[in-house]
């Protein structure tokens, strides 16, 4: 089959395609689309040429020119899925995107930073203002909970009792959870309700910005970057290291890894398994540097 015989119909198929699949975030679809996009390019290269899986191999050639294995595994991904879509509507024979295999990556173990780290991040924190009681509350909870940034900004005053340390998350894949919180971690976020805005009774966002609205993720990203600077952190700490690193100190204090699993609302325990990896590496540098025969 010609790549101009379905060239067309390819394009039609995408806005049907990307219909059915509003159940992802808007993010997710961005990235379906491009891809998609990127193949449509590819096929107006080459639009004489046969659809068959040397051409699907040379796109995949094309792609390392520039791109990074991650931004390939996603390409590939998402057009294995788009091509299944099109052999259900029969617009082709079959999926040569199942006959390829995604480049394997080697995973990177992440930043962890110590309890004195995020210690000394958090006393640094202007408590004596009402946007250092929040900033404050923000990153006390993020590590409490092991929250990702997006989870804090859709965080409702509903989904938070301060009474059993208790809130329901809305998470990634659209689910949500149930996560516990310190006591300490409590009492801070009191503090915060004493004094957040309430002028706006319409606003249900539960950390807001100095004009009472919702705090945006790149607001909460910003100012947590603020004060691992003004800490003198590591400048590759961000608030994910923060999500990192409530799992890594839960481990290397004996918790399960399926409970670490359930409070990070992690699908798959290998995601999470990636944090036993990082507290092994710890146990073999405490070693080499105190065992006299390392």
């Amino acid at each position: 089959m010609k790549i101009k015989n379905i060239a067309i119909q390819f394009k039609i198929n995408k806005e049907i395609f990307l219909s059915k699949r509003s159940f992802l975030s808007q993010y997710s679809l961005r990235n379906q689309s491009q891809d998609i996009d990127i193949m449509q390019s590819f096929f107006k290269e080459n639009i004489n040429s046969e659809f068959n899986i040397d051409l699907i191999r040379k796109f995949i050639s094309e792609l390392r020119i520039n791109r990074t294995q991650g931004s390939i595994r996603r390409i590939i991904s998402n057009l294995k899925i788009y091509f299944e879509f099109l052999l259900e509507e029969n617009i082709i024979s079959n999926n040569l995107f199942s006959e390829i295999s995604s480049p394997k990556i080697e995973k990177k173990l992440p930043s962890i930073a110590s309890v004195d780290e995020i210690d000394k991040m958090i006393e640094i924190i202007d408590t004596d203002t009402k946007l250092g009681k929040r900033d404050k509350a923000i990153i006390e909870l993020i590590y409490s909970a092991g929250l990702r940034v997006s989870e804090v900004n859709n965080l409702n005053i509903d989904d938070i009792d301060t009474h059993i340390n208790q809130a329901i998350i809305f998470g990634k894949g659209s689910k949500y959870r149930s996560v516990i919180f310190s006591n300490f971690t409590s009492k801070v976020l009191k503090k915060y309700l004493d004094i957040r805005d309430e002028s706006n009774k319409n606003e249900k966002g539960f950390f807001l910005n100095n004009i009472g609205k919702r705090l945006s993720i790149r607001s909460i990203q910003h100012l947590v970057k603020k004060y691992i600077n003004l800490a003198g952190l590591n400048p590759k700490y961000h608030t994910h290291t923060l999500r990192h690193s409530f799992a890594t100190h839960l481990l290397d204090g004996g918790a399960d890894l399926r409970v670490v699993q359930e409070l990070l609302g992690h699908t798959s325990p290998k995601t999470t398994e990636i944090y036993t990896h990082i507290s092994v590496e710890k146990s073999r540098d405490v070693y080499t540097k105190a065992h006299p025969k390392a």
